[in-house]
Protein backbone atom coordinates (compact mmCIF):
# COMPACT_ATOMS: atom_id res chain seq x y z
CA UNK A 1 0.00 0.00 0.00
CA UNK A 2 2.81 2.36 0.93
CA UNK A 3 4.42 1.58 -2.45
CA UNK A 4 1.37 2.73 -4.40
CA UNK A 5 0.99 5.86 -2.28
CA UNK A 6 4.66 6.68 -2.79
CA UNK A 7 4.37 6.01 -6.52
CA UNK A 8 1.33 8.25 -6.78
CA UNK A 9 3.06 11.06 -4.90
CA UNK A 10 6.18 10.72 -7.04
CA UNK A 11 4.04 10.74 -10.20
CA UNK A 12 2.30 13.95 -9.17
CA UNK A 13 5.55 15.54 -8.05
CA UNK A 14 7.21 14.58 -11.34
CA UNK A 15 4.42 16.19 -13.36
CA UNK A 16 4.54 19.38 -11.30
CA UNK A 17 8.32 19.60 -11.33
CA UNK A 18 8.60 19.07 -15.08
CA UNK A 19 5.52 20.98 -16.19
CA UNK A 20 7.71 23.81 -17.44
CA UNK A 21 9.98 21.44 -19.35
CA UNK A 22 7.40 19.46 -21.32
CA UNK A 23 7.95 21.31 -24.62
CA UNK A 24 11.70 20.84 -24.32
CA UNK A 25 11.43 17.19 -23.24
CA UNK A 26 9.03 16.34 -26.03
CA UNK A 27 10.99 18.37 -28.58
CA UNK A 28 7.81 20.10 -29.60
CA UNK A 29 7.60 23.84 -30.12
CA UNK A 30 5.39 25.48 -27.48
CA UNK A 31 2.21 27.40 -28.16
CA UNK A 32 0.23 30.01 -26.25
CA UNK A 33 -1.34 27.33 -24.05
CA UNK A 34 2.11 26.58 -22.62
CA UNK A 35 2.67 30.17 -21.46
CA UNK A 36 1.88 30.79 -17.80
CA UNK A 37 -0.46 33.62 -16.91
CA UNK A 38 2.34 35.49 -15.13
CA UNK A 39 4.34 35.90 -18.33
CA UNK A 40 1.47 35.88 -20.85
CA UNK A 41 1.09 38.77 -23.35
CA UNK A 42 -2.14 40.81 -23.47
CA UNK A 43 -5.27 38.85 -24.34
CA UNK A 44 -5.61 40.56 -27.74
CA UNK A 45 -2.07 39.54 -28.81
CA UNK A 46 -1.64 36.82 -31.42
CA UNK A 47 1.25 34.36 -31.56
CA UNK A 48 2.55 34.36 -35.13
CA UNK A 49 5.84 32.43 -34.94
CA UNK A 50 8.12 30.43 -32.65
CA UNK A 51 11.87 30.09 -33.15
CA UNK A 52 14.22 27.75 -31.34
CA UNK A 53 17.46 29.25 -30.08
CA UNK A 54 20.67 27.51 -29.12
CA UNK A 55 23.84 29.28 -28.05
CA UNK A 56 25.78 30.59 -25.07
CA UNK A 57 25.51 33.18 -22.33
CA UNK A 58 28.71 34.85 -21.15
CA UNK A 59 29.12 35.99 -17.55
CA UNK A 60 31.98 38.07 -16.16
CA UNK A 61 33.08 38.17 -12.54
CA UNK A 62 33.07 41.63 -10.98
CA UNK A 63 33.56 43.63 -14.20
CA UNK A 64 32.34 46.88 -12.64
CA UNK A 65 34.61 49.43 -10.96
CA UNK A 66 33.65 48.43 -7.45
CA UNK A 67 32.10 45.50 -5.60
CA UNK A 68 32.99 41.85 -5.44
CA UNK A 69 31.44 38.41 -5.94
CA UNK A 70 29.09 39.76 -8.54
CA UNK A 71 28.42 38.13 -11.91
CA UNK A 72 27.30 40.23 -14.83
CA UNK A 73 25.77 38.97 -18.08
CA UNK A 74 27.98 40.60 -20.68
CA UNK A 75 26.80 38.78 -23.80
CA UNK A 76 24.12 36.44 -25.08
CA UNK A 77 24.51 34.84 -28.45
CA UNK A 78 22.49 32.11 -30.12
CA UNK A 79 21.50 30.97 -33.56
CA UNK A 80 17.77 30.75 -34.16
CA UNK A 81 15.95 28.04 -36.07
CA UNK A 82 12.39 27.87 -37.44
CA UNK A 83 9.90 25.46 -35.87
CA UNK A 84 6.88 26.12 -38.08
CA UNK A 85 6.49 23.14 -40.39
CA UNK A 86 9.68 21.58 -38.99
CA UNK A 87 10.33 18.51 -36.87
CA UNK A 88 12.74 18.24 -33.94
CA UNK A 89 15.63 18.50 -33.60
CA UNK A 90 15.33 22.05 -34.89
CA UNK A 91 18.99 23.08 -34.62
CA UNK A 92 20.11 21.65 -37.96
CA UNK A 93 23.15 23.27 -39.56
CA UNK A 94 22.13 25.25 -42.59
CA UNK A 95 18.59 25.94 -41.32
CA UNK A 96 19.48 28.99 -39.26
CA UNK A 97 16.84 31.68 -39.69
CA UNK A 98 18.41 34.35 -37.51
CA UNK A 99 20.41 35.09 -34.40
CA UNK A 100 20.14 36.81 -31.04
CA UNK A 101 22.87 38.91 -29.49
CA UNK A 102 23.18 41.58 -26.81
CA UNK A 103 23.71 45.22 -27.72
CA UNK A 104 24.09 48.40 -25.63
CA UNK A 105 20.79 49.77 -24.45
CA UNK A 106 22.23 53.28 -24.47
CA UNK A 107 24.80 53.68 -27.29
CA UNK A 108 25.88 57.07 -25.89
CA UNK A 109 27.03 55.59 -22.59
CA UNK A 110 30.81 56.02 -22.54
CA UNK A 111 31.81 54.77 -19.09
CA UNK A 112 33.89 51.63 -18.72
CA UNK A 113 31.38 50.18 -16.26
CA UNK A 114 29.09 47.54 -17.79
CA UNK A 115 25.83 49.00 -18.94
CA UNK A 116 22.40 47.55 -19.46
CA UNK A 117 22.16 45.58 -22.66
CA UNK A 118 19.17 44.73 -24.80
CA UNK A 119 18.70 41.43 -26.63
CA UNK A 120 18.50 42.06 -30.35
CA UNK A 121 17.03 39.41 -32.62
CA UNK A 122 18.01 39.57 -36.28
CA UNK A 123 16.16 37.85 -39.13
CA UNK A 124 18.38 36.52 -41.90
CA UNK A 125 15.62 36.29 -44.51
CA UNK A 126 14.69 39.93 -44.92
CA UNK A 127 17.05 41.74 -42.56
CA UNK A 128 14.33 42.79 -40.12
CA UNK A 129 15.17 42.97 -36.41
CA UNK A 130 13.75 43.74 -32.99
CA UNK A 131 15.10 44.63 -29.57
CA UNK A 132 13.66 44.29 -26.08
CA UNK A 133 14.54 45.91 -22.78
CA UNK A 134 14.41 44.25 -19.40
CA UNK A 135 11.74 41.53 -19.03
CA UNK A 136 8.41 42.84 -17.79
CA UNK A 137 7.64 39.57 -15.98
CA UNK A 138 9.56 36.39 -15.21
CA UNK A 139 8.87 33.01 -13.63
CA UNK A 140 11.82 33.68 -11.33
CA UNK A 141 9.65 36.00 -9.27
CA UNK A 142 7.16 33.26 -8.44
CA UNK A 143 7.13 32.46 -4.77
CA UNK A 144 9.60 29.77 -3.83
CA UNK A 145 11.24 29.70 -7.22
CA UNK A 146 14.70 30.78 -8.29
CA UNK A 147 15.57 30.55 -11.98
CA UNK A 148 12.67 28.21 -12.69
CA UNK A 149 13.11 26.53 -9.36
CA UNK A 150 16.45 24.79 -9.58
CA UNK A 151 19.16 27.43 -10.21
CA UNK A 152 20.18 25.49 -13.31
CA UNK A 153 17.91 26.74 -16.06
CA UNK A 154 17.23 30.29 -17.17
CA UNK A 155 13.85 31.69 -16.24
CA UNK A 156 10.96 32.05 -18.65
CA UNK A 157 10.04 35.67 -19.24
CA UNK A 158 7.83 38.16 -21.06
CA UNK A 159 9.23 41.32 -22.67
CA UNK A 160 7.85 44.20 -24.68
CA UNK A 161 9.48 45.00 -28.02
CA UNK A 162 11.04 48.43 -27.55
CA UNK A 163 12.81 48.88 -30.89
CA UNK A 164 12.50 47.28 -34.31
CA UNK A 165 13.13 47.77 -38.00
CA UNK A 166 10.57 49.85 -39.87
CA UNK A 167 9.54 46.96 -42.08
CA UNK A 168 10.00 43.22 -42.49
CA UNK A 169 8.89 40.11 -40.66
CA UNK A 170 10.11 40.99 -37.17
CA UNK A 171 8.90 44.59 -37.36
CA UNK A 172 5.37 43.35 -36.62
CA UNK A 173 6.30 41.79 -33.27
CA UNK A 174 4.97 43.67 -30.23
CA UNK A 175 5.80 41.16 -27.49
CA UNK A 176 8.33 38.39 -26.94
CA UNK A 177 8.13 35.37 -24.65
CA UNK A 178 11.17 33.24 -23.87
CA UNK A 179 9.99 29.79 -22.88
CA UNK A 180 11.34 26.35 -21.91
CA UNK A 181 14.86 27.65 -21.36
CA UNK A 182 17.51 25.11 -20.45
CA UNK A 183 20.85 25.67 -18.73
CA UNK A 184 22.62 29.03 -19.11
CA UNK A 185 21.99 30.17 -15.53
CA UNK A 186 24.39 32.57 -13.78
CA UNK A 187 27.18 30.86 -11.76
CA UNK A 188 26.93 30.92 -7.94
CA UNK A 189 28.29 34.09 -6.27
CA UNK A 190 30.97 32.15 -4.41
CA UNK A 191 32.49 31.11 -7.74
CA UNK A 192 33.28 34.74 -8.53
CA UNK A 193 36.76 34.74 -7.00
CA UNK A 194 38.83 36.67 -9.54
CA UNK A 195 37.96 39.99 -11.03
CA UNK A 196 37.36 39.81 -14.77
CA UNK A 197 37.11 36.02 -15.03
CA UNK A 198 34.73 34.76 -17.73
CA UNK A 199 32.28 31.86 -17.70
CA UNK A 200 30.52 30.85 -20.92
CA UNK A 201 27.46 28.66 -20.43
CA UNK A 202 25.39 26.89 -23.07
CA UNK A 203 21.65 27.47 -23.18
CA UNK A 204 18.62 26.86 -25.35
CA UNK A 205 15.14 28.37 -25.40
CA UNK A 206 12.09 29.01 -27.53
CA UNK A 207 11.39 32.58 -28.60
CA UNK A 208 7.71 33.31 -29.22
CA UNK A 209 6.69 36.35 -31.28
CA UNK A 210 3.33 38.06 -30.67
CA UNK A 211 1.65 40.82 -32.66
CA UNK A 212 -1.60 42.81 -32.63
CA UNK A 213 -4.59 42.87 -35.03
CA UNK A 214 -2.90 45.32 -37.39
CA UNK A 215 0.21 43.18 -37.41
CA UNK A 216 -1.84 40.11 -38.37
CA UNK A 217 -3.19 41.96 -41.43
CA UNK A 218 0.26 43.24 -42.39
CA UNK A 219 1.77 39.77 -42.04
CA UNK A 220 -0.90 38.30 -44.33
CA UNK A 221 -0.13 40.91 -47.02
CA UNK A 222 3.58 40.43 -46.54
CA UNK A 223 3.22 36.66 -46.94
CA UNK A 224 1.52 37.09 -50.32
CA UNK A 225 4.20 39.52 -51.48
CA UNK A 226 7.00 37.27 -50.22
CA UNK A 227 5.59 34.22 -52.02
CA UNK A 228 5.25 36.29 -55.20
CA UNK A 229 8.91 37.30 -55.00
CA UNK A 230 10.01 33.73 -54.27
CA UNK A 231 8.11 32.51 -57.35
CA UNK A 232 9.30 35.39 -59.52
CA UNK A 233 12.96 35.53 -58.59
CA UNK A 234 13.99 32.03 -59.66
CA UNK A 235 17.45 31.49 -61.19
CA UNK A 236 15.90 30.85 -64.61
CA UNK A 237 13.73 33.97 -64.51
CA UNK A 238 16.56 36.09 -63.19
CA UNK A 239 18.85 34.84 -65.98
CA UNK A 240 16.14 35.54 -68.58
CA UNK A 241 15.56 39.02 -67.15
CA UNK A 242 19.29 39.71 -67.22
CA UNK A 243 19.52 38.58 -70.86
CA UNK A 244 16.55 40.72 -71.78
CA UNK A 245 18.19 43.66 -70.06
CA UNK A 246 21.47 43.13 -71.96
CA UNK A 247 19.61 42.72 -75.28
CA UNK A 248 17.66 45.92 -74.64
CA UNK A 249 20.86 47.77 -73.81
CA UNK A 250 22.49 46.52 -77.01
CA UNK A 251 19.44 47.53 -79.08
CA UNK A 252 19.51 50.96 -77.51
CA UNK A 253 23.18 51.35 -78.45
CA UNK A 254 22.46 50.39 -82.07
CA UNK A 255 19.46 52.72 -82.22
CA UNK A 256 21.49 55.54 -80.69
CA UNK A 257 24.30 55.01 -83.22
CA UNK A 258 21.83 55.02 -86.13
CA UNK A 259 20.24 58.16 -84.75
CA UNK A 260 23.62 59.88 -84.57
CA UNK A 261 24.48 58.86 -88.13
CA UNK A 262 21.11 60.11 -89.44
CA UNK A 263 21.54 63.40 -87.61
CA UNK A 264 25.03 63.84 -89.06
CA UNK A 265 23.78 63.17 -92.60
CA UNK A 266 20.89 65.61 -92.16
CA UNK A 267 23.23 68.28 -90.89
CA UNK A 268 25.58 67.80 -93.83
CA UNK A 269 22.70 68.07 -96.31
CA UNK A 270 21.37 71.16 -94.58
CA UNK A 271 24.76 72.87 -94.79
CA UNK A 272 25.06 72.59 -98.64
CA UNK A 273 22.31 75.15 -99.72
CA UNK A 274 23.66 77.63 -97.23
CA UNK A 275 27.05 77.55 -98.97
CA UNK A 276 25.42 78.11 -102.35
CA UNK A 277 23.40 81.06 -101.03
CA UNK A 278 26.55 82.64 -99.72
CA UNK A 279 28.36 82.42 -103.12
CA UNK A 280 25.43 83.36 -105.44
CA UNK A 281 25.32 87.13 -104.72
CA UNK A 282 29.00 87.39 -105.59
CA UNK A 283 28.37 85.93 -109.06
CA UNK A 284 25.46 88.31 -109.66
CA UNK A 285 27.49 91.32 -108.55
CA UNK A 286 30.20 90.37 -111.03
CA UNK A 287 27.74 89.73 -113.88
CA UNK A 288 25.65 92.91 -113.41
CA UNK A 289 28.31 95.47 -114.46
CA UNK A 290 29.04 93.46 -117.61
CA UNK A 291 25.38 93.52 -118.62
CA UNK A 292 25.19 97.25 -117.96
CA UNK A 293 28.32 97.84 -120.02
CA UNK A 294 26.80 95.92 -122.96
CA UNK A 295 23.43 97.73 -122.80
CA UNK A 296 24.77 101.28 -122.28
CA UNK A 297 26.74 101.68 -125.65
CA UNK A 298 23.77 100.50 -127.71
CA UNK A 299 21.52 103.10 -126.15
CA UNK A 300 24.06 105.85 -126.78
CA UNK A 301 24.43 104.90 -130.45
CA UNK A 302 20.66 104.94 -130.98
CA UNK A 303 20.41 108.39 -129.38
CA UNK A 304 23.16 109.74 -131.59
CA UNK A 305 21.47 108.34 -134.70
CA UNK A 306 18.19 109.94 -133.85
CA UNK A 307 19.90 113.31 -133.25
CA UNK A 308 21.63 113.18 -136.65
CA UNK A 309 18.39 112.51 -138.49
CA UNK A 310 16.75 115.43 -136.72
CA UNK A 311 19.51 117.84 -137.86
CA UNK A 312 19.22 116.75 -141.47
Amino acid sequence: MKFYITAAILSISFQLAFADYLPALLNVAPNSADVKERIAPPANATLYDVWYGKGRRVYQCNPEKKGFQHWYSVQTHAFLYPTKGEQAPFDIAGKEIGQIAAAPLNPEHQEANPIDTMPVIYNYKDGSWLGTGRPSATTTKEEGRAERGDSVHLDDHFAVVSKSSTDGYLSHAKYLVRLASTDGVMPPPEHCTQKGMIVSKPFSAYFMFYTDAEGVEDLAKEKVEWERMVAEYTPEKLAAAEKEKLDAAESNLVAEQEKKEAAAAAQKEAEMPVAQQETQPIVQEQAQPVAQEQVQPAAQEQAQAEAAMAES
